[in-house]
């Protein structure tokens, strides 16, 4: 794919974003089996089901442009997913494994929110607005997702933390 113009770097990176949810959302499914905290196991799945709306509405976004989907890899995530394999070779006890989890997916949440912000202010100013409606859609249910893991992380490390 020839980046000449701003629009071929926004359909890059809107194709690496689609990379990048369509991973998340096996990673989430994935790693929901893994943790000990029911909280986080459905937090984690009912992101997953909220990552295939996220993933309709970006395909969603290409058929507003008129434009193809880009065999993209997004490495930024392949790196997250990497690094939480590393850490399960350490065997890590259950309580550690939420905790990383909740910290990874705040990793992760910061990551997308950074990426979604870009990627409706490129698509307003370029006057694409139906699909800047869908990226915001994402952006906010990612945001959303963001404080959720927050305060899962404070209770799980409440728990975890605090003396006896």
């Amino acid at each position: 794919m020839a980046l000449n113009n701003p629009t071929d770097l926004f359909l890059y990176e809107l194709s690496a974003t689609h990379d990048a949810d369509s991973k998340i959302t096996r990673m989430r499914g994935e790693i929901a089996g893994m943790v000990r905290d029911e909280s986080l196991s459905q937090q984690l799945r009912n992101e997953q089901a909220k990552g295939e709306q996220k993933i309709q509405n970006l395909d969603a976004c290409f058929q507003a442009l008129g434009a193809s989907r880009q065999d993209v890899p997004c490495l930024a995530v392949d790196g997250m997913a990497a690094e939480f394999q590393q850490f399960m070779r350490q065997e890590p006890s259950p309580e550690v494994i939420d905790m990383f989890t909740v910290g990874s997916e705040l990793k992760i949440s910061s990551f997308q929110s950074a990426t979604y912000k870009g990627l409706v202010d490129k698509a307003t100013l370029m006057g694409q607005t139906q699909c800047a409606q869908f990226l915001q859609t994402n952006l906010v249910q990612v945001d959303e997702a963001a404080g959720c893991f927050e305060r899962l992380g404070h209770d799980i490390s409440q728990r975890s933390l605090a003396p006896a």
